[in-house]
């Protein structure tokens, strides 16, 4: 008795090959494509930051009983809160939880890019004062918002 291998179904045949590699290149060429503009991942990064910002502001004021103030301008965004917790100076920088050493702030706007300018204060409550807000950080071509509203201090991404 002889076992005779029969190997002529084995494998993958060469179109099937060709065809794998090719939709592979397809999808590098386009995956790079959307990979090599740094620029917009910096502005997203950016943008997320910002949303995390006046998110922590909200919950640190309600934390601490104390307003806390977010201050946007042009090319960056500052916490500030009141050094006395009664008084609404809002000299004191919020220090960053990441580390508590630096100042919770960010200075370093993409390229190209501007920030809504203006500021947020949240009362004891969590509440924004003033009116309901948008903020919106764009290079004309690319946008990406955020929403604070007055009523409940939600910080509502809009992109």
């Amino acid at each position: 008795m002889s076992v005779v291998k029969n190997y002529h179904n084995a494998g993958f045949s060469l179109v099937e090959l060709i065809t794998v590699i090719l939709l592979l290149g397809i999808l590098a060429v386009v995956a790079l494509g959307r990979l090599t503009d740094q620029n917009l991942i910096a502005a997203r990064g950016f943008f997320d930051d910002t949303v995390s910002a006046v998110r922590f502001a909200q919950k640190l004021a309600i934390s601490t009983g104390c307003d806390v103030r977010v201050i946007t301008t042009a090319n960056s965004y500052q916490l500030r809160r009141s050094s006395t917790c009664v008084a609404n100076d809002f000299t004191t920088p919020v220090a960053n939880p990441a580390n508590r050493s630096n100042d919770y702030e960010n200075v370093n706007m993409p390229a190209g890019f501007s920030l809504t300018a203006g500021s947020i204060t949240f009362d004891a409550r969590g509440r924004r004062e003033g009116t309901t807000s948008d903020f919106t950080l764009s290079d004309g071509s690319t946008s990406y918002s955020f929403r604070v509203h007055a009523s409940t201090g939600l910080v509502e991404d809009l992109t």
